[in-house]
């Protein structure tokens, strides 16, 4: 006995009439969901078949299948052919004991894309035997996304630090930058600014330095400050306080860092 885990999509319930007395007898589709494997790094589809009597059996068929993100991009299209061996019985916490076919797919097969969650198609057929209408699911938070690209100012970069009189009280050296797409659940975007306060002492204030994030059309996406606190003179720091929630995957960045102005 095999569990599902039901890691991304819905189990949804239909019923379709099926045609022909071949293929053991093959009346209904119903009862399919959709999740990601880790440890095997593959995804399963899952399904149904029953005879007129709602009793679950395994059948050679054929299943024609479609998989499109929320940026309507195409990610997968293929043909499976199912055995009677690709069938077992698997369990949820919603449904309980079930009689499934399990269509794997190799996330290597899947394309990275733009948006982690979309929808999955499919249809089950074999021959003139069985034809089951296109049916689908939803698909939540679990396709591979294309990673981002960040570029940076030419490094080392001297941003002097000034109060609220335009008297400079510090210079910041900004040494290197780098960053870090965290692709689970929803896509995060962390950037590190590494550096050395250079001139100055620590008054029990914030050195402030701001910041622009540009897309690949030149637009500005975000800005904000950082805020370092507590450095004399030669401190070095290593501060990743910019984080990006709503990054784009598949988006060149630009990042660049100016001296903050009162």
């Amino acid at each position: 006995m095999k569990s599902i885990l039901l890691m991304c999509g819905v189990v949804t319930t239909l019923l379709l009439s099926g045609c022909g007395m071949q293929a053991s007898h093959v009346e209904m589709l119903k009862n399919w969901s959709f999740q990601y494997n880790e440890e095997t790094n593959d995804y399963s589809i899952f399904f149904e078949l029953t005879d007129k009597n709602n009793k679950a059996l395994s059948a050679n068929v054929d299943v024609d299948i479609r998989i499109v993100n929320d940026e309507y991009e195409e990610v997968y299209a293929g043909i499976k052919s199912v055995s009677t061996d690709d069938y077992g019985y698997y369990t949820s916490q919603i449904a309980g004991e079930q009689y499934l076919a399990n269509v794997r797919i190799p996330a290597s097969d899947i394309m990275a894309g733009k948006s982690a969650s979309g929808k999955l198609y499919f249809s089950v057929y074999k021959d003139d035997v069985i034809q089951f209408d296109e049916v689908s699911l939803d698909i939540l938070y679990c396709l591979p996304i294309e990673d981002v690209q960040v570029t940076f100012d030419l490094f080392p970069l001297d941003l002097k630090v000034m109060d609220f009189t335009g008297e400079i009280v510090s210079v910041i050296q900004i040494q290197g930058a780098e960053y870090k797409f965290d692709k689970a659940y929803v896509p995060q975007l962390t950037i590190t600014i590494i550096g050395e306060k250079i001139s100055g002492n620590s008054n029990g204030e914030y050195d402030i330095i701001s910041y622009k994030l540009y897309d690949s059309a030149g637009y500005m996406v975000d800005s904000g400050n950082v805020y370092l606190s507590s450095l004399n003179k030669r401190d070095k720091f290593k501060n990743n306080s910019v984080v990006i929630y709503d990054a784009t995957p598949g988006e060149s960045y630009t990042f660049q860092l100016f001296e903050y102005g009162w």
